[in-house]
């Protein structure tokens, strides 16, 4: 029993807790949305209000103010007092036996503080914007009439900077502070809204104008300080470069300067208009155009000195290269009588010839366009440049084929001591087999010894030639100097096969009881008898070495020895 009521009493203790831990939750909950609703009434909008009807505004800012006292009177004020007054209750209400349904009651109450909360934050807002602005309308009233004096002063000290540009400035600018007194006039009656409407074109309008002061004098400058003298310039220079005989790579310079005048007055009338964009791309265009009149006359007055020197230097390169390919062509034409050309040596200065006359054509003309007045200096540069520069390349070639066929006289001289020299060779390469006495030599041997023997004869028919082509001449040359070397290769292998042969049958008589031996001699005489060198010296070799080894390589040491 005692048991029970122990348990009865700590259920009951930790109800108490719970109730108690509930109710300082649910107080503190309450506390701080009225602590909210408290802050609301600190902003104390009522004042807030009044000290927006002291701006006295209309239109369209009158309304919205107006709106926004409305709502703040029907609509703000009974919520701010519905949040006072639900606050006590529900602090009230936790004391009482409502604290088990309190949190539905405090969620609804959070909701009506936050509702609150919100409209005075929009009403607040929306008061401060139009405050906001009204105190930017008097800012930028201040900022433009500043800025209308610095324009008034800018035509006023800097007039020669404009023209007759001002009348149109001046007119805009007349305008703007038209505007710009409406503006203050709406802004002072407190229309915001209307002022805002001009103050964004003004400001617009404002930097328009801003930088059409800064344009207008880069403009104005170069058509009135600029272009007129250089034109001028131009129309006496030209006049007195005809006087003195000059002409130009083009036309009528002197209509296209009085075209430049007349464009120059069009784009200065233009510029009055403030016409800007077309000014801009007229200015452009008149100083390119002017620059290249410049550059056109500058031209020839820089090439005249060189025009006539090249015309001097010309005058004796042509007739110098002339005489140089007459020259040319009739030693070709004498050698030809002798040899056969390979690389139409006599076409190709016939060619020259013709590019030689070219040349001298056109230096022809450019000597009568001299002596007539009519002369351009600065083609004449080009023409007559491009001309020497051919007639060096022209004289190259005629060196390079002078050159060549030069050669063909040397070239025939040394092919006949070569000729001489072969022959020479080809007898003492056979005086060298007969005196071998061997009976015979292979056919082998005998056709390579003919075919080189064909070869020279060959070479002396064609260097016997009524016409001598001595590209055919070089190609037998190089053939019978090859073949003829193989020949002597060929003809001292017979001679050191012959003879070995020779000294190691002599050396194998030590051996006469060997059977072996003998019959290796044998076999070696009769290759030898049939011409066949290497193989009868192979056999005797081959068979001695066995016998005495080291006895072939001693002999052959010898030998070579002796005849080298």
């Amino acid at each position: 029993m005692f048991q029970i009521l122990i348990a009865v009493l700590v259920v009951i203790l930790l109800l108490l807790v719970g109730i108690s831990w509930f109710q300082h939750r649910a107080i503190s909950q309450i506390k701080e949305l009225q602590a909210v609703g408290d802050h609301l009434k600190k902003e104390d909008l009522a004042s807030q209000l009044a000290q927006g009807k002291k701006m006295q505004l209309i239109g369209d800012a009158k309304e919205t103010f107006n709106r926004l006292e409305k709502k703040y009177q029907e609509e703000l004020i009974p919520q701010l007092k519905q949040v006072e007054t639900r606050g006590k209750e529900l602090q009230a209400a936790v004391k009482t036996s409502q604290l088990l349904t309190i949190n539905s009651a405090i969620n609804d109450y959070r909701t009506l503080v936050g509702r609150t909360s919100n409209e005075a934050q929009k009403i607040q807002k929306t008061l401060q914007d139009l405050q906001q602005q009204e105190q930017r309308h008097h800012q930028a009233i201040d900022h433009l009439r500043r800025q209308y004096r610095h324009f008034h002063q800018q035509l006023d000290e800097k007039n020669f900077e404009y023209g007759d540009t001002i009348k149109k400035l001046s007119q805009q600018l007349n305008d703007l502070e038209q505007r710009f007194a409406k503006f203050v006039d709406l802004t002072n009656k407190g229309d915001l809204e209307a002022a805002q409407e001009i103050l964004s074109e003004l400001q617009n309008d404002n930097q328009k104008f801003d930088h059409l002061l800064k344009t207008v004098p880069k403009l104005y400058k170069p058509l009135v300080t600029e272009f007129p003298d250089q034109l001028d310039e131009l129309q006496k220079g030209y006049a007195t470069l005809k006087k003195d005989h000059f002409n130009f790579t083009e036309q009528k310079l002197d209509v296209k300067i009085e075209q430049l005048q007349e464009k120059l007055k069009q784009t200065v009338a233009q510029l009055n208009d403030l016409e800007i964009d077309i000014v801009v791309q007229s200015n452009k265009d008149l100083a390119d155009e002017i620059d290249n009149l410049y550059g056109v006359m500058q031209k020839e007055i820089d090439t005249q000195p060189e025009a006539k020197h090249l015309m001097d230097v010309m005058g004796q390169f042509i007739p110098h290269a002339q005489h140089q390919n007459e020259e040319l062509i009739a030693e070709l034409r004498r050698l030809n009588l002798s040899y056969t050309f390979n690389n139409n040596e006599i076409e190709a200065a016939r060619q020259l010839n013709e590019q030689i006359k070219t040349i001298n054509k056109q230096f022809q003309e450019d000597q009568k366009a001299f002596a007539d007045q009519t002369v351009i200096y600065s083609q004449v540069v080009d023409r007559q440049k491009a001309n020497q520069k051919e007639l060096t390349a022209v004289e190259e070639k005629q060196e390079k084929i002078n050159d060549e066929v030069a050669k063909l006289q040397t070239d025939e001289q040394r092919a006949r001591k070569m000729l001489q020299k072969y022959s020479v060779d080809l007898r003492t390469i056979k005086r060298q087999v007969e005196q071998l006495n061997l009976p015979g030599v292979s056919q082998d041997y005998v056709d390579y010894f003919m075919g080189v023997s064909n070869e020279v004869k060959k070479l002396n028919a064609e260097l016997h030639e009524y016409k001598i082509n001595m590209d055919d001449v070089t190609k037998q040359l190089i053939m019978v100097e090859s073949d003829l070397e193989s020949l002597q290769v060929k003809t001292n292998d017979l001679r050191d096969s012959a003879e070995l042969t020779e000294r190691l049958l002599q050396y194998a008589n030590r051996f006469s009881d060997n059977e072996e031996i003998e019959k290796a001699a044998e076999k070696s005489r009769k290759l030898f008898s049939k011409y066949e060198y290497t193989k009868s010296l192979e056999a005797i070799g081959t068979a001695l070495e066995k016998v005495e080894p080291g006895s072939f390589k001693r002999i052959e040491d010898s030998y070579y020895s002796e005849n080298n």
